[in-house]
């Protein structure tokens, strides 16, 4: 099966979106980064997030984001950045070096019980570099608070997992970066070390040379107004496009 060599050579070397205010994506000189930002909290509503630079508050960006959206990326000079949601009453300050990254507003505001995810702001790399051949570059993201521990797999014809694209992954955290042959593939979700589906599957299309983050969002289980789970799909071009020189953050 051509998909299980190309998955198999993309772990050992190594998952709707609406563009937003994204600067182009030419190619970024050492000093520049490349930010967008993902809104994945349940139950925040519609805000802004604003990147201030520490050392010179005339490089300022702000986005306005409602949960599912992801951004196109937004062009900066490297720096430390203040990151604000006042809605959210949130703050924190990263450090952006000659990167690709993603800003992703995750967790509840009003977490149930006091014992749910709460919210914050994730920064992690992107892996934008070069891809050969008719590949695509699909990474996960665990951004669904009451999901638990899980797998998330290409499913077979039984619907149970045949090649896995994130094994044990939790809230907060990215599978590996996966080089698979363009196509369409359908994945579940499972349950860590199930082989029942809590969702799914569901076709995902891993496209020519781009590179696709896979946010999981929502409630498995939803109560009253709450967002159900979905998979919330983000394309970029790979580089030359980008700069090239993402690590992929945490999931590699």
């Amino acid at each position: 099966m051509t998909f299980r060599r190309d998955v198999l050579k993309g772990i050992g070397s190594g998952a709707a979106v609406i563009a937003m205010g994204g600067v182009g994506v030419a190619s970024a000189d050492d000093g520049e980064a490349k930010i967008r930002v993902a809104h994945a909290s349940p139950d925040a509503p519609e805000v802004e997030v604003t990147l201030t630079n520490v050392d010179n508050e005339d490089i300022s960006e702000t986005v306005t984001v409602e949960f599912t959206d992801v951004t196109g990326y937004l062009e900066v000079p490297t720096g430390d950045y203040d990151v604000e949601i006042p809605a959210a009453g949130f703050s924190t300050t990263v450090t952006l070096d000659a990167d690709d990254y993603t800003a992703a507003a995750i967790g509840e505001l009003s977490p149930e019980d006091g014992d749910g995810e709460e919210f914050t702001v994730d920064v992690f790399e992107d892996k934008l570099g070069r891809l050969f051949g008719d590949d695509g570059r699909v990474r996960i993201y665990h951004a669904s608070p009451d999901a638990g521990e899980v797998d998330v797999a290409v499913a077979d014809d039984n619907d149970e997992p045949d090649i896995f694209l994130a094994e044990g992954l939790t809230f907060g955290n990215a599978g590996p970066n996966v080089e698979v042959g363009a196509g369409t593939y359908p994945v579940a979700v499972y349950p860590a070390g199930s082989s029942e589906p809590v969702f799914g599957p569901a076709d995902v299309e891993v496209k020519d040379g781009e590179v696709l983050t896979a946010f999981a969002e929502g409630e498995l289980e939803p109560e009253g107004d709450e967002p159900g789970f979905e998979p919330v799909l983000a394309y970029e071009e790979a580089a030359p496009f980008g700069n090239g020189n993402g690590g992929g953050g945490r999931g590699e």
